[in-house]
């Protein structure tokens, strides 16, 4: 299977979007399933289920730029600003697909209240808003790394 389909398949079996973007994207050969999912649990939902940060699919891509370009020692000044060069593409590639980064605006509303997230899993947002932003994100990752 693909890192895209691969994405879409973890989202699809209730992993948030943020583990699912990460966990196909990661470096296999530095970090194994297990501890890419541990690592990226915090970030979904809108960072830590608050429903108004940083779309979880967002996050899961930019930490999978950062694995493969990011700065590994103090004399790697150039791989820190190549990270952050590509961190603002995705950004910018993944803001001008969906409207934002934003989770709140890219879902329709604030799911940061155990109301909300009963509303938004009754109008079945996650298999659509969410799915399409996780799919978003595979997307322009296969362009980028």
């Amino acid at each position: 299977m693909n890192r895209k389909d691969h994405t879409t398949e973890l989202f699809k079996q209730q992993l948030n979007c943020a583990q699912s973007v990460f966990t196909a994207y990661r470096q296999t050969e530095t970090m194994d399933e297990e501890s890419a999912l541990k690592l990226a649990t915090v970030f979904g939902a809108g960072v830590s289920a608050t429903g108004s940060s940083l779309c979880g699919a967002v996050t899961g891509a930019l930490m999978a730029i950062s694995m493969k370009h990011g700065r590994k020692d103090i004399e790697s000044v150039n791989a820190k600003i190549k990270t952050y060069e590509l961190g603002r593409r995705f950004m910018a590639e993944f803001s001008k697909r969906l409207g934002s980064c934003d989770c709140e605006k890219i879902i329709g509303m604030n799911i940061g209240t155990p109301e909300n997230m009963r509303k938004a899993q009754e109008m079945n947002l996650f298999a659509t808003k969410c799915l399409n932003a996780v799919k978003t994100a595979g997307d322009i990752l296969e362009t980028m790394l």
